[in-house]
């Protein structure tokens, strides 16, 4: 499955070269360039959203007040802004992550798979009951004991 990512930035260049790297790693990019368009690109559905503080016509925590509470996927901010104040502030508006420029792409890389995985997992309604070294997970009909997998299926 390609997951998507809505990159929003007002530095073209940095768009640009976020899209090239992560196309080449099989996700698929979708970009805005401020606030306003970001807000109409939320209706695509990305699985995680990069999120500039500083853009025209609609700063990024402001965006991400609006959009919080009707989007689900993680919001990790990509951003100048250094001061605990902006990290604070920017984690209370209803960020998951807060990566400060420069930054490395692996480390981005690595944040944007595991708060994706993260975010799977909470959607995942899994029933499980763990009895000593032995897990039954009812949703996946699987039983694990202590590294042995077993599955079930209706014959």
């Amino acid at each position: 499955m390609k997951y998507k990512i809505l990159v929003v930035d007002d530095d073209k260049e940095l768009v640009k070269m976020l899209c090239s790297y992560f196309n080449m790693k099989q996700y698929e990019t979708i970009t805005a360039t401020d606030g306003m368009e970001a807000l109409n690109k939320i209706k695509m559905k990305p699985d995680i959203i990069l999120l500039d503080i500083n853009m025209p016509r609609m700063d990024g925590i402001e965006v991400c007040r609006l959009i919080r509470s009707k989007v689900l996927c993680p919001i990790l901010f990509l951003t100048a802004r250094v001061d605990e104040d902006d990290k604070i502030n920017g984690l209370l508006s209803g960020g998951d992550d807060y990566i400060t420029k420069p930054f490395s792409l692996r480390e981005l890389e690595a944040r944007i798979a595991t708060n994706i995985k993260r975010e799977e997992r909470h959607q995942q309604k899994t029933e499980y009951r763990f009895m000593d070294e032995m897990l039954i997970d009812y949703s996946e009909k699987i039983v694990a004991i202590a590294g042995h997998r077993m599955e079930f299926t209706k014959n």
